[in-house]
């Protein structure tokens, strides 16, 4: 939240912010629309971007609308306080940023507000990665760090500043995968709450695609999670029919929350369909008419996003890259989650590769794979797990990787991606290719580019403010830094303790 930059920093943030202030100032999901040239592809209409006509005339977004639903309470929020809150606190915004509404003491407020919601999704996020690492087997030392790296030295970070779909998309996609990672292990105890939990997957699942409809992508690797354990558990077995008379088994004792799950997700899928069909006359149409998008050979896309100066993976989630030393014994320790983290990063990956927007825009990074940044990260804890038998070189080597990586997202997560695409735009060397510069070019991408930008940071216009005689922003600034340090005091002490036990617990 002290990195935020309160603010709408894309045309596809103001339109899903537009469409959650139309949930809850009018119960409808039509919106008025950017009236200026913002994102439109060539040759489309200025002020057409991010929305379609649709059958009964009005306007309707073409991004996922759950990112509006999850962000009505913080919209609430800021609509009751706005008649409080002194005018002074909506010029803690930087103004010298290109805006997509009309500038305004009320509107700023909001719109201030609304950009906080990942913050408190990113959050979320970090708490279930642990308590999904937990569940799987690893100790609460290991997945406790994960946890820490994840939030610091992903992504993730500066990703919670903006209001895209990928930070929501990460935290419905991992909570999923919690549920079923609680049902394999209630499953003998307390076959009930196994069922349960299943549901919570299915509920998950379903509600995923109403984020972002890449989503569905995540269905297969999630079903294969919740089966797992019928597979597993006849290995050895010499007769291939008493496999599958095992896996019968198994299936009829899972099969209420199974089907019920099954039931959930399609019930979400059903309910996309059908509210597309309401806005666009036609179920299978998001609204992008084809102008934004289209197929395309994945090449490009599959090399850069994990190669590329401006989009590698590896580059802009390093945590995760040091992680990559403890994969194998992750797939020794968690074999069935392991494969799961492999599986929605890879299908996601060439999905998207094939897409000829997978680069995600004006995005940092790989935008589109963000979403499995969490799931990776179980190299990570396994790597914390193997460091103790490892030599101290590797040892000091990994956490100061470590310490470089939460450096360099910091770093990233105090600028505007935004800002230093426009100074890439005016910038000589990638005229007429700017958007090439920025994928394959080091001098163009954020690592090399974003020190020469001014930090975008509203807790900077803060401290401006109470030089100038307003304090009362920087008052919640602190009360926010103070709750910080607690939280860091106490997950210090949780590491400390762990590290005295030499295991965790759940």
């Amino acid at each position: 939240m002290c990195t935020a930059p309160g603010r709408i920093q894309f045309p596809d943030d103001e339109i899903v912010f537009q469409t959650t202030a139309s949930l809850v100032d009018h119960g409808s999901l039509a919106i008025a629309g950017i009236p200026h040239r913002t994102g439109e592809p060539p040759g489309r209409p200025p002020g057409t971007f991010g929305w379609a006509e649709g059958r009964d005339g009005r306007r309707y977004g073409f991004f996922g609308h759950g990112l509006s639903l999850v962000a009505t309470p913080m919209y609430a929020l800021a609509r009751a306080t706005a008649p409080r809150v002194p005018f002074a606190w909506t010029r803690a915004v930087r103004s010298d940023h290109f805006t997509f509404h009309v500038r305004e003491a009320r509107a700023d407020w909001h719109h201030l507000v609304v950009s906080l919601t990942h913050c408190f999704v990113t959050a979320a996020t970090a708490w279930l990665l642990v308590r999904w690492l937990a569940w799987v087997g690893f100790s609460g030392r290991a997945a406790l760090w994960a946890g820490v790296a994840y939030a610091t030295g992903t992504a993730a970070w500066p990703y919670a500043r903006t209001f895209l779909s990928e930070p929501l998309s990460a935290m419905v996609l991992l909570a999923a995968a919690v549920a079923i990672a609680q049902a394999h292990a209630l499953r003998g105890s307390r076959p009930g709450a196994a069922d349960c939990r299943l549901w919570l997957a299915g509920a998950a699942a379903g509600f995923a695609v109403h984020v972002h409809v890449l989503n569905l992508v995540a269905w297969p690797c999630l079903a294969a999670y919740a089966l797992w354990p019928l597979g597993a558990g006849p290995k050895g077995q010499e007769s291939r029919g008493r496999f599958f008379e095992t896996c019968l088994k198994g299936l009829a004792a899972a099969r209420r929350g199974l089907v019920g799950a099954a039931l959930l997700a399609g019930l979400g899928l059903g309910l996309l369909l059908l509210g597309q069909w309401w806005r666009f006359g036609d179920p299978l149409e998001t609204g992008r008419f084809g102008h934004y998008s289209a197929w395309t050979w994945p090449w490009t896309g599959l090399w850069a996003q994990m190669l590329a100066p401006g989009r590698s993976l590896w580059l802009y989630a390093p945590a995760a890259t040091l992680g990559l030393v403890g994969l194998r014994a992750a797939l020794r320790r968690a074999p069935a989650a392991t494969w799961l983290a492999l599986s929605l990063l890879v299908t996601r990956w060439l999905v998207v590769s094939a897409r000829t927007d997978w680069y995600g825009g004006w995005g940092l990074g790989p935008r589109h794979l963000v979403p499995a940044i969490p799931f990776v990260m179980i190299g990570f804890a396994a790597a914390i797990e193997e460091l103790p038998r490892r030599t101290a070189m590797v040892r000091r080597s990994f956490w100061v990787g470590m310490t470089a990586s939460a450096a360099l997202t910091g770093g990233l997560a105090t600028r505007s991606i935004f800002e230093w695409m426009i100074a890439l735009t005016n910038d000589p060397r990638s005229a007429g290719h700017v958007l090439e510069s920025s994928h394959f070019a080091w001098w163009a991408s954020p690592i090399a580019g974003f020190s020469s930008l001014q930090p975008d940071v509203l807790a900077l216009g803060a401290v401006r403010l109470t030089r100038a005689g307003h304090p009362g922003l920087m008052v919640g600034f602190a009360i926010v830094a103070l709750v910080g340090v607690a939280a860091a005091g106490r997950v210090a002490r949780a590491l400390w303790r762990a590290r005295e036990a030499g295991s965790g617990d759940r």
